[in-house]
């Protein structure tokens, strides 16, 4: 009897150790999964910001350039900049004050 007790008990404890096995294995993968997954979403976060400074960059540069380039009409071509200017305020005035 005592031989059936243990031997019954030996099993029970090789079944535990084996559920426990196999459950860590599963908490293990499931760790790596998550982390190979949280890096992947940095390595993408890191990318689409490189991407967003590469164009801030370049969006600067073309205001830059565009800033310049109606500054220097501005200086050489003054009495048509005030013209436009002019024109532009009388559009916007009856644009703004039309009667019904």
């Amino acid at each position: 009897m005592a031989t059936s007790k243990s031997t019954t008990q030996a099993k029970a404890h090789e079944a535990v150790d084996k559920a426990a096995d196999t459950a860590h294995k599963g908490v293990d993968g499931a760790a790596n999964t998550a982390e190979q997954s949280q890096e992947r979403v940095e390595a993408m976060a890191r990318q689409v910001s490189e991407q967003a400074h590469k164009i801030a960059e370049s969006a600067k540069e073309q205001s830059d350039k565009v800033s310049s380039a109606v500054g220097e009409y501005a200086k050489e071509n003054p009495i048509k900049t005030v013209g436009f200017a002019f024109l532009a305020g009388a559009v916007a005035a009856s644009l703004l004050c039309k009667r019904k």
